[in-house]
């Protein structure tokens, strides 16, 4: 029932332009139906003034001194359905075609019946308001019978006025009988025009509906439906320019909503960005804060004089050097990675042999790996030549080194590894001990976060090692990750084998 009202509710204007055409039709035909009797009666009345002054003429073609004079007016009085009679100048009746005529008789009254005029029984009337105002034509009324007559004079030429007679009856039942059946066509034609009508209002305003609904889609954001062809009229061009502004629309929205979620990103990177300067000036802070305390602590003792020991003095001077030594390296290190995150650092790659690289640094950190009671097992082979940045790609593998010395415990091993690939080598530096725990892995390559709280600054580890390897591998457009794998830790990056790769990529 919901549907079908909502369905009406639609379609009103369908319903109110059927109804517009069918109150104007209706009103058309009662109109017609009401003016019909007075003008069809009116129209009567004139087509019985014609016949009437046309009889009155044949009658007055008529000769009197004809042989078949009598039966001539008897015929036109049979032919034409009019009863009429003669008056003579002294007004005595000379015929009368009530009673009929002989067309044997001798006498002019031998078969008339009666001397006494119809006219003179006759009464005006004035009540009759339809009827034209025509040249001796009158309705005139018999009292005894209460009839009324249209009454025609004329004067003949033999001096005789002729005065002929019609019911008005007659004409009156003529009328009725029209009106009744035009009464009949009209409702037939409204009914049949209605549902013409009604056919044609449809198929008029479909289009409208249709329209409307999808206009009503379009306000609640659903640009998937659209218009059909209407033709080439207004309605047509109604429908293409609704279609052109769904389209339209439609597009104006997925723009916007992608800005929108671009700006969302923005926003959040911009929050990122302010979180993530706010944490580095803090961890800066605080790493500088303890070698700057321990230096001023010292340097206070000596100018205080504290001891006059030698030995306690160069101790002093030495702690004063060794967190020097570590500002220092930190410095260095904030400023490489302000460089690769500025993308103010050049890059600019050369083939180089990372085999024997990789042999260099293992045995520049030899006795790191002594001290520590580490075993080193390269897998990298000599005159491995890669496409890269040499000075780069070797702080990336002392941090993955060094990183893997102080992480490294159990059977104390460290693995570096090679995986080949169609345009790249992937280098890995695995390492026995201890998994990273799972929610540390994506934090590991930000600045200043250290999973392994346990190893204190006395390592020199700031925390910005694997945050410059994630910089140098950006600036290389290559990758780098970390895994938990079977025993350990395993480090990788990737380097390409020629400048190929960068080429085909740009």
């Amino acid at each position: 029932m919901k549907r079908v009202f909502s369905k009406l509710k639609l379609s009103r204007i369908r319903i109110k332009l059927f109804a517009t055409i069918l109150a104007v039709l209706t009103l058309f035909f009662v109109l017609i139906t009401v003016f019909s009797t007075p003008v069809l009666f009116r129209a009567f009345s004139f087509q019985t003034y014609r016949n009437l002054r046309n009889t009155a003429e044949e009658i007055n073609a008529c000769v009197p001194s004809s042989a078949t004079y009598y039966f001539d007016l008897y015929s036109i009085s049979t032919d034409n359905n009019v009863d009429f009679e003669m008056i003579s100048p002294d007004g005595t009746l000379s015929y009368t075609s009530k009673y009929g005529g002989s067309a044997y008789g001798s006498d002019r009254f031998s078969s008339s019946g009666s001397t006494d005029s119809e006219f003179s029984s006759l009464k005006a009337v004035n009540g009759y308001q339809h009827i034209g105002d025509y040249e001796n034509f009158k309705i005139m009324r018999k009292a005894i019978t209460n009839t009324d007559f249209f009454v025609y004079s004329h004067v003949a030429d033999t001096g005789e006025t002729i005065y002929l007679y019609s019911e008005v009856a007659d004409v009156e039942n003529i009328v009725e009988v029209s009106g009744r059946v035009y009464s009949f066509i009209s409702i037939s034609l409204i009914i049949l025009m209605s549902a013409l009508y009604y056919l044609l209002v449809a198929k008029f305003t479909k289009p409208l509906v249709e329209m409307n609904d999808i206009t009503k889609d379009m306000a609640a954001m659903n640009f998937e439906r659209k218009c059909g062809n209407y033709g080439k009229d207004e309605i047509g061009e109604l429908g293409a320019s609704i279609n052109t502004l769904s389209t339209t629309l439609d597009a104006t929205l997925m723009d916007l909503k992608d800005k929108n979620g671009q700006l969302e990103k923005d926003i959040e990177r911009r929050h990122a960005l302010d979180n993530a300067r706010k944490s580095f000036i803090n961890n800066v802070s605080h790493e500088l804060k303890t070698p700057i305390a321990i230096i001023s602590g010292y340097a206070e003792g000596l100018c205080e004089g504290i001891s006059d020991d030698p030995e306690v003095i160069k101790e002093y001077c030495q702690i004063i050097n060794d967190e020097s030594q570590k500002m220092n390296e930190l410095v260095v290190e904030l400023l490489e990675l302000s460089k690769l995150e500025s993308g103010a650092q050049p890059f600019n790659p050369d083939y180089f042999d990372i085999g024997a690289k990789v042999t260099s640094l293992l045995n520049h950190l030899s006795l790191l790996f002594e001290q520590n009671g580490i075993t080193v097992v390269n897998h990298i082979p000599p005159e491995l030549i890669c496409y890269a940045q040499e000075d780069k790609i070797e702080i990336v593998l002392k941090n993955y080194i060094t990183n893997a010395v102080s992480h490294c415990s159990g059977e104390k091993r460290i693995e570096i590894r090679l995986r080949e690939h169609e345009s790249l080598y992937e280098i890995g530096v695995f390492n026995t001990g201890e998994h990273i725990a799972k929610h540390d892995l994506p934090e590991i390559w930000d600045s200043f976060y250290r999973a392994d709280k346990a190893h204190g600054r006395s390592e020199n580890r700031f925390g910005l090692g694997l945050s410059i390897v994630k910089g140098i591998m950006t600036n290389h457009s290559r990758k780098c990750g970390v895994e938990n794998v079977k025993n350990g830790v395993e480090f990788t990056f990737e380097v390409s084998k020629d400048s190929e790769s960068y080429d085909k990529e740009q």
